[in-house]
């Protein structure tokens, strides 16, 4: 089996070493939400959600976008292409 070099393998593994990460990935995954639908979801902060968030947005490439960046609250976040690319490898 040969290695896929379009996969991110460094950022694979930047998730994979965080459990928090690894769920957030996998939930937005399933569909796009926001950070007090995932508080709610893992039984956790809602700000502790936020720092995740900017955690998966500021890596590069990031992982997850806001998809309504308009809105001043309730943003809805989804998986970026290469998040898409990550979540396949967890």
């Amino acid at each position: 089996m040969s290695v896929d070099s379009n996969v991110p393998w460094d950022l694979v593994s930047r998730v994979r070493r965080s459990d928090r990460k690894s769920e957030i990935i996998e939930l937005l995954e399933e569909e796009p939400a926001s950070a007090t639908d995932l508080s709610e979801e893992l039984d956790i902060q809602r700000d502790t959600i936020s720092n995740y968030f900017r955690d998966l947005k500021t890596t590069e490439p990031p992982l997850i976008e806001c998809l309504t960046p308009d809105q001043p609250h309730h943003r809805i976040y989804g998986l970026t292409e290469t998040g898409d690319i990550v979540s396949d490898h967890l």
